[in-house]
């Protein structure tokens, strides 16, 4: 019986996929985060285009950090998707494999060194407001803001470049076949992770932080001296300042939220992978996937939730953009049909 039953013992390679109780429900959480993603960083981006009131540097700053999120979503979930189904063999090269890492810590550099960047501005705005530039040297505050954005994605890029190029694909044996995979396959750079979980993300939390608690303290001593010498136009000017800084902060408190995991993990994978039970570290690694790509949706959410004038530029362009839509859609039909729509009988 027991030779039987050892005979009978066939290996089993590891299963491509996990239950479908857990993926069928990520795979919709993922193609929703899709969906709202693109579009509302797409509307993000073209309101601030097109609506001249919106040209301001904080909104300059918030159009970077939606195209930053916009590359996440567009280059990074539709492959985590298919790797939820499909664990392996990696099937797309090790040239996607490399750009695919390029792009991904690309948009995480440039979203927090986005957001780093927009807190000192409004810092020096309100705190430091004599070091600015005043409103008659409009354009070259538009200019130096432009170049610190290229200075942000020119240091997010080679950063994140010495990150890609130590991926590749590495072929492994499993119960004697050769399966490629997507990994890790040189060093250029000790510790290249923990550099920069400190740099991208320990640091500019703290010093976010810090702005944060210096801007609140300001603020609030502007508030009482307008209530003291109040008029109508100071307490406007300090209400509108509380609401910007309102939104700014609840964008920095979802990065946080939305990124400690996904630097937790990565941490985990690397120092203490294997003291962790499976079960922990894949309910971890889903859990962090998620709120990964829940960052690169939530930022338009929140400036509609927010800002009044967000909500009505959006109202506007979009009322702007639809009789647009549908001129153009009757003009294909009329080529079409020059006697109009038929309908039926």
């Amino acid at each position: 019986m027991e030779a039987n039953a050892t005979s009978a013992w066939v290996p089993q390679f590891p299963p491509k996929r996990d239950a479908l109780a857990i993926v069928v429900p990520v795979t919709v959480i993922y193609v929703a985060i899709f969906v709202t993603g693109v579009a509302g960083n797409v509307v993000t981006v073209i309101v601030i285009w097109r609506c001249r009131c919106m040209h301001t540097p904080t909104n300059y700053y918030l159009m970077s950090l939606a195209v930053s999120d916009l590359l996440l979503l567009l280059s990074g979930l539709p492959q985590e998707v298919y790797s939820i189904w499909i664990r392996y063999p990696y099937p797309f090269g090790g040239a996607f494999c490399v750009l695919r890492g390029l792009a991904a810590e690309t948009s995480a550099n440039a979203s927090v060194l986005t957001i780093t960047a927009f807190t000192v501005e409004r810092y020096l705005a309100i705190c430091k407001p004599f070091q600015t530039a005043t409103r008659a040297q409009a354009p070259s505050r538009r200019h130096r803001v432009f170049k610190v954005i290229a200075g942000v994605w020119a240091a997010a890029l080679l950063c994140a470049g010495i990150q890609a190029m130590q991926f590749g694909v590495m072929v492994t044996d499993i119960l004697g076949r050769q399966v490629p995979l997507c990994a890790q396959v040189r060093v250029l750079l000790s510790h290249s992770f923990e550099a920069a979980t400190l740099v991208f993300f320990a640091a500019p939390m703290t010093l976010m932080c810090v702005l944060y608690a210096l801007i609140a303290s300001r603020l609030h001593r502007q508030r009482k001296e307008a209530v003291g010498h109040s008029t109508p136009s100071s307490l406007r000017h300090v209400a509108a300042k509380k609401r910007v800084i309102k939104m700014l902060a609840a964008v920095v408190t979802a990065f946080f939220l939305c990124w400690a995991p996904f630097h937790a993990q990565r941490l985990v994978a690397i120092h203490a992978g294997g003291a962790v039970g499976p079960g922990l570290f894949d309910g971890l690694t889903y859990v962090s996937g998620v709120l990964h790509y829940v960052s690169a949706t939530v930022n338009p959410i929140l400036y509609q939730l927010m800002s009044r004038k967000f909500r009505q530029a959006g109202k506007d362009t979009l009322a702007g953009l639809l009789p647009n839509l549908a001129w153009s859609v009757r003009r294909r039909a009329s080529r079409h049909h020059p006697h109009g729509p038929r309908c039926g009988s």
